[in-house]
């Protein structure tokens, strides 16, 4: 480990660890698109159990969206990461996605898809409240 990343933890700092790959941290996987719009999204996990079972449906997730056309490709994950949440002896913390949208057509219909049923439902699997979520969208300026 190194002296940063002990210091850090030696001080009781805040720690984001990457669990999951995305287009952001693999440029083969981006493959020369340009985003428009970036979204974060935060999911409040209060035990260890339920971070692991978001990370493991995003996972899911991202296995289903690599398998589309590239033609289809009109956003994509970035990576994920966990931050631990200090003196939580059950494990949780902060679960964050990056989401990089490359077509601006469809980034205006789809950016609420996060609160939609379906969604809704799959949060209410992962044992995630609505209040425990939080989505925020950035538009890129042209150059």
């Amino acid at each position: 480990m190194s002296a940063i990343v002990q210091e850090a933890l030696d001080l009781n700092a805040v720690t984001r660890v990457r669990v999951l790959n995305g287009e952001d941290t693999d440029d083969a996987r981006r493959a020369g698109k340009v985003a428009v719009a970036r979204s974060e999204c935060t999911y409040y996990c209060p035990d260890e159990a339920t971070a692991r079972r978001c990370i493991a449906a995003l996972e899911e997730s991202d296995k289903r969206l690599r398998s589309r056309p590239e033609e289809l490709m009109l956003w994509d994950w970035q990576a994920t990461y966990f931050e631990a949440e200090q003196d939580n002896p059950n494990g949780g913390g902060t679960v964050i996605l990056g989401v990089a949208w490359y077509d601006q057509e469809f980034f205006d219909d789809r950016r609420d898809a996060w609160f939609g049923s379906m969604h809704q439902r799959i949060y209410q699997s992962l044992g995630i409240p609505l209040e425990n979520i939080e989505v925020t969208h950035w538009a890129f300026l042209a150059a």
